[in-house]
């Protein structure tokens, strides 16, 4: 455990990032909604910014949560995420053809 993310118990901090260049070098047989790798790094800020203001009225959880307010944070976090970028990223559709 990091010095810098010290707890006060026995649990481990988690860290959530999303980097913008793992499209890039991903095998092309995963279909994403959004085209990342193209955003440039104030598009990512932009991102980042949108994300943190829904994120700050979000509660902390603490070494009391339970399995199933981690499951419900998890859930939340994808769910703002994808808010985000249908918001600001561009969009990947996939076609038929």
């Amino acid at each position: 455990m990091a010095d810098d993310h010290a707890t006060g118990s026995g649990h481990e901090f988690i860290e959530w990032e999303v980097g913008v260049d793992w499209q890039e070098e991903s095998d092309h047989g995963r279909v994403v909604r959004w085209n990342v790798a193209a955003m440039t790094e104030s598009e990512a800020g932009e991102v980042e910014k949108l994300f943190m203001e829904l994120a700050k009225e979000r509660p902390q959880l603490d070494a009391e949560c339970i399995e199933d307010e981690v499951e419900q944070e998890a859930a939340w976090c994808q769910e703002g995420m994808s808010s985000v970028l249908d918001s600001t990223a561009k969009k990947i559709r996939i076609c038929g053809r």
